[in-house]
């Protein structure tokens, strides 16, 4: 058997037969908030909570740990499905373990999977996983979703994801200019990334252009991110209006997030890329959560439909119908100076839809 936590609370069992008790309906995750939970549909999201096959050093970390490639659902159970993201995991029935044994929040993370998560160095130490047995190393790394290089690194102040994304920094520069509330994203310093970073790592960045860039940790044990994804999930099966209900949440987030991917020509707003914050003790909303994921911004195709808006349209037009909601200071791009790791053709497309927002 096995039991989903929220940190030392279980909220359901899942028995061998694969029959499910439900113990605490109103905390469980989203997408299992619903009518006559089976067996499949908790499966599912346990394995959603498995790294993505197509990030880059995914099969790296997982032939680490010896787990089979395309079982993401065992991959999940191998760290117990602890995540960065929220405060759930699973509890094999043989655990005697708790909550602050091994949350990822405060723990020392294993360093040793670093290098492979940024570089695809494998390393001298592999973990053979069977049966029953669980990966005893505290990583985030086989939880961590996104197609980007990238690692977590506990600094002094918290933790911090690096990742390969130089627009990243340009883009938190661009937003920052606007005056709207943001996950802040800067370059890594040679102190924080050198050492985990192969020769040959360095000199395809240098080579290409890109740079690894950080930002710090947005959630906590207490604050968890929800997904839209998975929020659309549970309104499915109540007949509610997913996007409706992300404006009655926080109207001035939404529409800010239609102006910011118009301004930066972002294509990748995909529904794990933007969500809601909810108080993990409680399992409600708050709001939405801030913007943060612009490494496909500067995008070079003119016409890009928004996968935002509450009907099919184009960036351009979703973010003009935002802007009868809210108000942006568009003059202080318009007056401002090109960030240093923009180029000078993406400054000029900022600069044009910029003006074209402000006819």
């Amino acid at each position: 058997m096995d039991t989903l936590m929220l940190k030392n609370d279980p909220l359901l069992n899942i028995h061998d037969d694969g029959t499910i008790a439900v113990i605490d309906f109103d905390r469980l995750p989203f997408a299992l908030r619903i009518p006559q939970l089976s067996s499949a549909q908790y499966k599912d999201w346990v394995s959603l909570r498995a790294l993505q096959l197509d990030r880059q050093h995914a099969k790296d970390i997982i032939n680490r740990y010896r787990l089979p490639q395309y079982d993401k659902y065992r991959i999940a159970k191998a760290c117990r499905g602890f995540s960065l993201t929220d405060s759930y995991w699973i509890r094999d029935e043989m655990d005697t373990i708790t909550w602050e044994d091994r949350n990822l929040f405060h723990n020392d993370l294993s360093l040793s999977i670093v290098e492979t998560s940024l570089s695809g160095k494998l390393s001298k130490t592999s973990y053979r996983i069977e049966g029953n047995e669980i990966i005893h190393e505290i990583s985030p790394e086989l939880t961590t979703w996104g197609v980007n290089a990238k690692a977590w690194i506990k600094e002094t102040d918290g933790l911090y994801l690096h990742k390969i994304g130089i627009n990243e920094v340009g883009a938190s520069v661009i937003i920052d200019m606007l005056g709207l509330e943001h996950i802040k994203y800067q370059l890594s310093t040679a102190e924080q990334i050198d050492k985990y970073l192969s020769t040959e790592v360095k000199t395809w960045l240098t080579g290409v252009g890109e740079a690894i860039v950080n930002s710090k940790l947005f959630t906590s044990e207490n604050l968890s991110f929800v997904s839209f994804d998975e929020f659309s999930t549970f309104c499915s099966y109540y007949d509610i209006d997913p996007i409706d209900q992300a404006i009655k949440y926080d109207a001035r987030i939404y529409y800010e997030m239609q102006i910011i991917d118009y301004i930066l020509n972002n294509p990748d707003r995909h529904g794990q890329n933007w969500g809601f914050y909810m108080d993990a003790n409680t399992g409600k909303l708050v709001r939405m959560a801030l913007h943060f994921d612009h490494d496909r911004a500067f995008n070079r195709n003119i016409e890009i439909m928004s996968l935002t808006s509450k009907e099919p349209m184009l960036l351009r037009d979703a973010a003009l119908d935002a802007l009868s909601h809210v108000r942006i200071p568009l003059e202080n791009i318009r007056n401002g100076k090109r960030p240093p790791t923009v180029t000078e053709k993406q400054w000029q497309g900022v600069q044009e839809r910029v003006q074209i927002l402000d006819q």
